[in-house]
């Protein structure tokens, strides 16, 4: 008996998502729900940046498009006017370093996409079996020590896919990019589709080191170094290859296995990279020292200098979300405290960058945005801790992220000292979009029961929970986080975060030892207990999302 074949495939195959543009435009101006093809609905306008709110019918989320995070002061007021307008006045940076909207109505579509194409900027390829939203280093052109300056590859990359259009419009599921060439390559080319990092020689020349076939979600693989070393102006070429070989040569038949990170799996790195030569005409340089690049978790918020003498000024923006009037207020300061080109920069880690600020406007800037109740120096949970839509917005989350992760923040912040990085991850479901596999701390939303809260029925309650990972990291020695703990529920989850971090720092060789060296010296059994014990405490207090 033949396979069946993959909905959505065959979707595709009746119309490209590509083409749906002109129907999303007729059903805005119609302004009827209703009236939506069921294929458009559910599966075509993702490739304009649009999903269903699943448990708010009638709405969508609007994702956009931002490569690299680069924006500046015009883009992120006319976005902050539509956030105000459409999107009851918030909005989230995500970790791919762009912004969604939620609390749309179809009839807001055209009018919202006008303004964006008059602003330079589009939602295409937000979503979809597309190349999404290429990430890179948020201070790629103004880091003193980087290695190459990826900001234009950046941009460059991600023209190539939005020009491409059909050439890329129906690849086997999504595809992710990261381009940078920081030193701590911080755009995680590690967990990407398609992955370049800074590289700098013996002898001086700079170009990229290559990855591919990374991902996360329920079944995570890091990238496959293909033992190339990528000169500048092969950039495009070697993008464009490695985005062919995924829609010639990737699987089709079971959404499941439709990622690049399957293929690569089976095929090899040897195979991956014959492949890429042969789209490409060419052979690329051999370089069996290219292997995992050196990473740590950062996105660089703080203040610092840039190369050409100015100053950035990072912004911790709670578990990502911020107002209409926190992007006004960065746009508007932006204007006021920058010079010459005023870039703002949003990161991977939920963050926001002012660039380009004179030495003499740091103090003022950071004052003023102090007064707008955007304080620049904060603990540092609040630039690390990181949370995904969760269950108010997104149609696969199993329990409520966002409101929870910002009360856990603001709690940790009023019981907890902290002297190291921590990352921590609040994600709704196993996708992943929060990154919870190689974050220090990565909590994955699952139901629970709570014996202490019987139902109508005296049996357990159904509650949220949460399965706790330790022990995840990047760089040269790359690992996932193992699940320790499981259902712990997740109104006392704030009590095992702190129990993991007192312990840590009470128990750590020496003040340079990261979370993850201190999680690999102890046994699971013991990190088990400091997880569940203070949530079973008689003295245990919850605290309610």
């Amino acid at each position: 008996m033949p396979a069946r074949p993959n909905p959505v495939e065959v979707l595709k195959q009746e119309k490209d998502g590509f083409d749906v543009l002109a129907d999303l435009m007729r059903y805005s101006e119609g302004g009827d729900y209703a009236a939506i093809e069921a294929g458009d609905l559910e599966q075509r306008f993702k490739w304009f940046g649009v999903y269903r709110q699943k448990p708010n019918t009638g709405h969508f989320m609007l994702r956009l498009k931002i490569p690299g995070g680069q924006t500046d002061p015009a883009q992120l007021r006319g976005i902050s006017e539509l956030t105000e307008r459409y999107a009851r006045g918030f909005g989230d940076i995500t970790t791919r370093q762009t912004i969604q909207l939620h609390w749309l109505r179809i009839e807001d579509i055209k009018p919202i996409f006008e303004r964006l194409e008059a602003m330079g900027m589009s939602s295409q390829f937000a979503c979809g079996d597309v190349p999404r939203n290429v990430i890179g280093c948020p201070l790629a052109g103004v880091l003193k020590d980087e290695i190459i300056d990826a900001s234009q590859a950046v941009r460059a990359v991600a023209d190539l896919y939005a020009q491409g259009e059909h050439e890329y419009s129906n690849l086997p599921r999504k595809y992710k990019s990261a381009v940078g060439g920081c030193s701590i390559h911080c755009h995680q080319p590690q967990i990407n589709d398609f992955g370049l990092y800074g590289v700098r020689r013996a002898n001086g020349e700079t170009g990229y080191g290559l990855m591919v076939g990374g991902g996360l979600s329920s079944t995570p693989h890091f990238g496959q170094p293909l033992r190339a070393f990528v000169r500048p102006d092969q950039v495009l070429d070697v993008a464009r290859a490695v985005a062919v070989l995924f829609r010639d040569h990737g699987y089709r038949e079971k959404r499941t296995r439709a990622r690049l990170k399957f293929l690569v799996a089976d095929k090899g790195w040897q195979w991956t990279r014959d492949t890429i030569e042969g789209i490409l005409g060419y052979e690329l340089e051999h370089d069996d020292t290219l292997l995992h690049p050196p990473a740590v978790h950062s996105d660089h918020v703080g203040v610092g200098e840039q190369k050409d003498g100015r100053h950035y000024v990072g912004i911790p923006i709670e578990r990502g979300r911020w107002t209409a009037r926190d992007m006004a207020a960065i746009a508007d300061l932006a204007d006021r405290f920058s010079e010459g080109e005023k870039r703002i920069r949003l990161t991977g880690k939920q963050n926001a960058l002012i660039l380009d600020v004179p030495a003499e406007n740091v103090q003022p800037l950071c004052a003023a945005l102090d007064d707008a109740g955007l304080a620049t120096q904060a603990h540092s949970l609040r630039t690390t801790l990181i949370s995904c839509t969760g269950a108010e917005f997104c149609n696969l989350a199993v329990v409520e992220t966002k409101a929870r992760a910002g009360r856990v923040l603001r709690w940790l912040e009023g019981n907890t000292e902290l002297d190291q990085p921590l990352m921590i991850s609040f994600t709704g479901c196993p996708n992943a979009c929060a990154q919870y596999q190689i974050c220090d701390i990565g909590l994955t939303g699952i139901p629970a029961r709570d014996a202490s809260r019987p139902d109508e029925n005296g049996k357990p309650s159904k509650v949220d929970g949460y399965n706790v990972t330790l022990g995840a990291g990047l760089g040269s020695d790359p690992k996932f986080g193992e699940v320790i703990a499981k259902k712990v529920l997740a109104d006392r989850v704030h009590l095992s975060i702190k129990s993991l971090i007192d312990h840590y720092l009470a128990g750590r060789v020496d003040e340079e030892e990261a979370f993850r060296s201190w999680v690999a010296r102890n046994e699971p059994e013991y990190l088990q207990k400091l997880i569940v014990e203070p949530t079973e405490s008689a003295t245990a207090e919850p605290l309610p999302a």
